[in-house]
Order: structure tokens, then sequence, then C-alpha cells
């Protein structure tokens, strides 16, 4: 009975948001699951769909995420050479508020078009590390250059209070704190990209779509 219950839990917690034009696949599957009896068989079974439809998804996860990534890294990029010439007033007025809405808006499309908040939060996600290596890149890179012109942080734009080497300069949005502020707000907005999408797809479904028209 334990196997029986270990593959039905690891097919259902596999096939749990499927993009809604593979949510007939998901429930074709665990009534075929249902209908075996061997528990060997059944785990197997098992292992396979739901390695299937992980990849119902990962294009989704992983297309979504890392654009997202190479955007934020464009954008800060950007900022910071249009910036350059004066060393002001710095990136934080950037770095914090777009990544955060590219962020809502991949975990938004990525939800809405597969109508599953587990999708779009798992986009998110891997949008999140993705944007997070991309900016952390380019502030570490873009940061020794205003710090050898200019003789200031990239960041926030200010001096530093004593002496400092490079990896001062390349670690200073995590001595400082001010990741923190970038999670506060980066985090809120994956979580109501996914859900707000998830919503709208779901007021997309078919179910709705024939209700409202009867």
């Amino acid at each position: 009975m334990s196997s029986r219950d270990g593959a039905e839990r690891l097919l259902t917690l596999g096939t749990t948001g499927l993009p809604a034009h593979r949510a007939e696949w998901g429930t074709a599957m665990r009534a075929e699951l249902a209908a075996i009896d061997d528990p060997g068989a059944r785990r197997r079974f098992a292992r396979s769909a739901s390695f299937a439809a992980f990849r119902q998804g990962f294009v989704i996860r992983i297309g979504f995420g890392l654009i997202t990534g190479v955007l934020v890294a464009a954008v800060a990029l950007m900022a910071s050479r249009l910036q350059l010439a004066d060393g002001a007033p710095g990136l934080l007025e950037v770095t914090v508020p777009v990544p955060a809405f590219l962020l809502l808006l991949a975990a938004l499309l990525s939800a809405g078009l597969t109508r599953s908040f587990r999708i779009g939060l798992e986009t998110g996600a891997v949008a999140f590390i993705a944007s997070s290596i991309a900016l952390f890149t380019v502030l570490a890179t873009e940061g020794l250059i205003w710090m050898d012109r200019h003789g200031v942080f990239l960041l926030d734009g200010d001096p530093p209070r004593g002496p400092i080497d490079t990896s001062a300069v390349v670690f200073n949005i995590f001595s400082t704190g001010m990741w923190v502020g970038h999670l506060i707000v980066w985090w809120p907005a994956l979580l109501i990209g996914a859900a707000l999408g998830a919503w709208i797809g779901g007021r997309r479904s078919p179910a709705v779509v024939a209700g409202s028209s009867a």
C-alpha cells in the first residue's frame, strides 16, 4: 500500500500545475497509474510520467528566467553608462524597481500562459536567480570603473569612508546590506506576478469562457 501511495503522491505532485493544454494528459496519466497493480511497475511509471510532466514547463521556466536576467543586465549596464560621466546619482533607483517589474512580468506571463501559479512561481524563482547573478556581475565590473574614475560606489554614488580594496567595491551590495532592499521589493513582485497571472489565466479557462457565453 505504501508503494501505491508513494507512486500516486509522486505523480500527483509531478502533474499538478501543468499547462492548461496538458491538463487532460495529466489526468490520463493518473488514471493509467490507477490501473497498474504491480508496485515496481507503478513506481517506474510514476517516475517516467513525472519527468515528462516536468519537461512541459521547463522551456517556459528557463526561457523566461534567462530573458529576465539578460534584460536586468542590459538595463543596469545602460544606466551605469548613462551616469558614468557624472558619477552620480547611482543605480539604486534603477536596480530596485526595474528588475522587480521584470520579475513580476516574467511570473505573470508564465503563470497566465500555463494557468498555473506553481509554474509562475518557479519561473519567477529562476528569473530571480538569473537577475541576481546578472546584476551582481554588472555591479562588480562597472563598480570598479566608477571607483577608478570618480572614487564613488556605483549603487549610491557615495565615496568610501576610508581606504578600500577591490573586494570592497565588488561586494559593496552585500557589505552595506543594500541587497536586503532589493530582496524585499523583488520577492513580493514575483509573488504578485505569479498570483495575478494564475488568476488571469484561470478566467481564460474553457470552463469560464463557456459559462460566460451560455
